[in-house]
């Protein structure tokens, strides 16, 4: 057993590894754990590879949950404002919040920081390939799909459903990456907050008004450039944080 009666760090680490595999649904609680508290945990467990050497090393001991950095000063009740998933706060799965506090316990004065789903909407620009300064901003939750955001997208620039179309994430001012998984969430697609997408409208001609140069490597952006052959065919490739137990 590990240390306070917790379970051994080996059980610890196969236990939380697996139930972090849950997907983040619509009405599911979570709950939120400060990101420093959990990075300390990590490092203790060796979740991993580079923390092997820490594991089960004092040093790094986490010690009881502590969510203080998360909320206002002189406020128990309220979180801070403009915080970031992942920077400043983990979303864990029930499972993983009940194991935890019965590993390590809750600081003492704290309340468990449940919530539905996600502490924050995320902020998307969306914009047409053709006009790219016509940005409109709009926010989605993080369990929307690449489906549901195209469909906002044709609503804002009013483009019929039965034009085709496909949709990327700009990254740089020529750096893309296409969108090509309708089911996707935005977790699962790894959007972040002001992240811009950009909608591209098939031509009458069947071409694409850009012409995706061959990626690198499997995963790897894209970078776009003018369709030089007009003949040649391309084929598209809230939530209110409550307080309690």
């Amino acid at each position: 057993m590990a240390e306070g009666g917790a379970a051994d760090l080996d059980t610890q680490l196969s236990d939380i590894r697996m139930l972090l595999k849950t997907q983040l649904l619509k009405g599911y609680i979570w709950y939120l754990v400060d990101s420093h508290w959990f990075k300390q945990w990590k490092k203790y467990v060796g979740f991993d590879s580079w923390d092997k050497c820490q594991m089960g090393d004092q040093n790094v001991y986490p010690g009881p949950i502590d969510n203080s950095g998360l909320l206002k000063d002189g406020n128990a009740q309220a979180l801070k404002e403009h915080l970031i998933d992942e920077l400043n706060y983990i979303l864990l799965p029930t499972e993983v919040w009940n194991k935890l506090v019965s590993w390590y316990t809750l600081m003492e004065g704290q309340e468990a920081i449940h919530c539905k789903v996600e502490v924050y909407l995320t902020v998307l620009k969306l914009c047409e390939n053709g006009n790219m300064n016509n940005v409109v901003t709009q926010r989605f939750s993080k369990v929307d799909t690449v489906d549901t955001i195209e469909k906002e997208i044709r609503k804002n620039f009013n483009i019929p459903d039965e034009k085709e179309t496909r949709l990327w994430n700009k990254y740089m001012s020529s750096t893309f990456e296409p969108l090509n998984k309708p089911d996707s969430t935005i977790q699962d697609a790894g959007l972040y907050q002001g992240q811009v997408l950009v909608i591209e409208q098939k031509n009458e001609d069947g071409t694409w008004p850009k012409a995706p140069s061959a990626p690198k490597s499997p995963g790897t952006c894209s970078t776009l450039e003018p369709n030089k052959d007009p003949e040649r065919r391309r084929e598209g490739n809230k939530i209110s944080a409550s307080r309690g137990t």
